[in-house]
Formats: C-alpha cells, sequence, structure tokens
C-alpha cells in the first residue's frame, strides 16, 4: 500500500519506479539525480521492499521533503527485485515508465531530452544508452572508464516497427536491462518479472516487452550513469543464480520463438545469444572431478534449447567471419562435453 499518497490535478506524463533494498550509501545521489532535472509532471515512485538499512527511512525523508513528486511504498517482507518492479509499475500513473535502480543514476540532461523525443514521436518504446560509473581511486577510474555503453545494436534516432529488428538489435548488443527502456505504461502493464529469481530478470520480461511493442526508438544518448561495483548480483554468481539463469534462457527463448515472423537475422542473434550466455555460465562453474548436479542442469537446458545441436550457429559465426568468437564459443561448451 501506498505510505505517501500525493494528490494531483492531472497524470503525470512519466513515472520513475526505484526499488529500494540496502541501497543507503546510494539512494541520495540516485533520488537527487532525478529530482534535479523533475518538474510536478514527473512522479518518483520509491519501494521499500524490507530493507533492513536506512534505505527505507531515507526514502520516506525525500517524500516528505519533496511531497509533489516523491512517493513511497513499502513492503513489511523482502520479496526481491522482481515483485518490487511488479508492484512499481501496478502503483504507477504516468504515461510512460521508466525503472531505475536505486543505485545507479540519471545523466544529467535525460529526463528533458525522454520529453521531446515523446513529444515528436510519441513510441511506445524508448530505448536509451548508460555510462558505466566505477568505484575506487579517481586514477583507476580513468584507466577503466566507459564513455558510452550501447544498449541497441541498430537504427537509432529513427522511429521504427520492425520487430525482427528490434530482437535483433537487442540480442548483438546483449544489454538487456529493464532500466533503458522506457515504455508506456500499458507495455509494461502487460509485461510481468520472473519472481524468485536473483539474476537477469530483465532478460525474461524481453519478449512481453517486444510482443507489446508496436513503435520504438533508439536513442544514442546515455541517459543512464550504471554504478558497477563488487555488491552487484553477476560479481558472485552461484549455483542457484546461475540455474535462474538457467530458466530465464528458457523463457527469453520460448516467448521469442512464439513471436510472429522473425526473420532469419533476428533468429540467429537469438540463437548466438543463448549459446554466448552457455559460454559464460561454462566459465563460472567450478572445475571439479566429475559432473555435478548443475552441471546436468546446463547440459540438460543446452539440449532442450538446441535438440539438433549448435553447429548452425558455428556455421553462422563463420559466415560472418567471426572465426575467433565462434571457436572460443566451442571451446568453452566442449570443456564441458556439452557439445
Amino acid at each position: 500500500m501506498p505510505d505517501s499518497p500525493v494528490q494531483r490535478t492531472s497524470r503525470p506524463w512519466l513515472s520513475i519506479l526505484i526499488p529500494v533494498y540496502r541501497v543507503e550509501r546510494y539512494l541520495h545521489a540516485c533520488v537527487e539525480s532525478v529530482l534535479a532535472q523533475c518538474d510536478r509532471d514527473v512522479e518518483v515512485l520509491l519501494l521499500d521492499d524490507g530493507s533492513p538499512d536506512r534505505s527505507g527511512d531515507i526514502a520516506v525523508e525525500l517524500a516528505l521533503t519533496h511531497p509533489q513528486t516523491v512517493r513511497t511504498i513499502r513492503h513489511a517482507t523482502n520479496g526481491g527485485l522482481s515483485a518490487a518492479r511488479n508492484a512499481l509499475v501496478a502503483e504507477a500513473r504516468g504515461d510512460y515508465l521508466w525503472h531505475l535502480d536505486s543505485d545507479d543514476v540519471l545523466l544529467p540532461g535525460a529526463v528533458a531530452r525522454l520529453r521531446e523525443v515523446v513529444a515528436t514521436h510519441s513510441p511506445d518504446l524508448v530505448m536509451c544508452d548508460f555510462r558505466v560509473l566505477r568505484n575506487g581511486p579517481a586514477w583507476r577510474q580513468w584507466l577503466r572508464r566507459e564513455r558510452h555503453c550501447s544498449s541497441f545494436d541498430g537504427v537509432s534516432g529513427r522511429v521504427e516497427c520492425d520487430r525482427s529488428q528490434l530482437v535483433a538489435g537487442l540480442m548483438r548488443m546483449r544489454r538487456m536491462h529493464a532500466w533503458t527502456k522506457i515504455a508506456r505504461r500499458k507495455v509494461w502493464r502487460r509485461v510481468h518479472f520472473p519472481e524468485g529469481r536473483s539474476l537477469m530478470q530483465d532478460m525474461a520480461v524481453m519478449p512481453g516487452l517486444v510482443s507489446a511493442t508496436q513503435t520504438y526508438i533508439h536513442v544514442d544518448e546515455p541517459w543512464v550513469g550504471y554504478r558497477q561495483h563488487g555488491e552487484s548480483a553477476l560479481a558472485s554468481p552461484s549455483d542457484a543464480k546461475i540455474g535462474h539463469v538457467l530458466e530465464t534462457l528458457k523463457d527469453l527463448r520460448q516467448g521469442l520463438d512464439h513471436l510472429d515472423a522473425l526473420d532469419q537475422e533476428a533468429a540467429f542473434a537469438m540463437d548466438y545469444f543463448a549459446l554466448r550466455t552457455f559460454a559464460w555460465i561454462a566459465r563460472k562453474l567450478p572445475a571439479g572431478d566429475g559432473p555435478s548436479a548443475l552441471d546436468h542442469a546446463c547440459r540438460s537446458t543446452f539440449r532442450e534449447l538446441f535438440p539438433a545441436g549448435c553447429a548452425s550457429v558455428l556455421s553462422g559465426c563463420r559466415a560472418r567471419r567471426w572465426y575467433l568468437r565462434g571457436a572460443r564459443l566451442h571451446r568453452s561448451l566442449q570443456r564441458r562435453r556439452w557439445v
């Protein structure tokens, strides 16, 4: 239930949805980066997901300080990121919804540029890029800086409606974060984040997002500052997390298979993405004397998704002159005896 209802005379054009859990070090910077570029036509919705630190108190303080913009919701117990995002979508009132992780920030000018794109094109889906924010000494951040990370490999700056191009562009770039996908409320409400999983939940909702989207545009500009640190879920993938990745990979593949009339390039991009994910899992699995239960699960899922094997994908790599990429994929999978 909402803790801080705000009486509005009109619907906001944008809702920025921020799940809050154990982020007392980052939450102020996150919300202030949003408030610095918003007016009363934007709502900021914070969900305290049973956080054990002061994050929930900070969220309430921000709502009291900015009552016309910030609203808070509270879950008594932690339900996980997917449950938080589902609850935020259900509560949001904006015409467009933008997910933002509470340890990240919006870069200056992001909201103004989004409003300009929406006013000009009115697409169902807007995809933006991001910039990596690294912790540590300034000299190390300078050496490892990434100025601009793209979220889409395809046409930019123009409204499109070709779902094959949308799928191919998402799969080729392999960056399916929810926070680089700003969509109409009716689009996000047709999507359900898989609850109970702790890794790569965003990947599972991409088929639903694509299916609900009629028009889309990619803006070749970084609007989100992504904070990379050792506390992220990818920093320490456990057996349970890898199991969640397998489930998500099946959801992604099955969901995309149900989309109508995807062309060969989209189908190859989807298979290549799946194969790369299996190769990543293969590198994360510990070496042992014999196959583990997780290794058996990986092999079973691999054969479910590639019943005829992956020769056609490797052949596609050679046709594109991706000789080194294909060789690395095959070596990683062969090492685990999955191929």
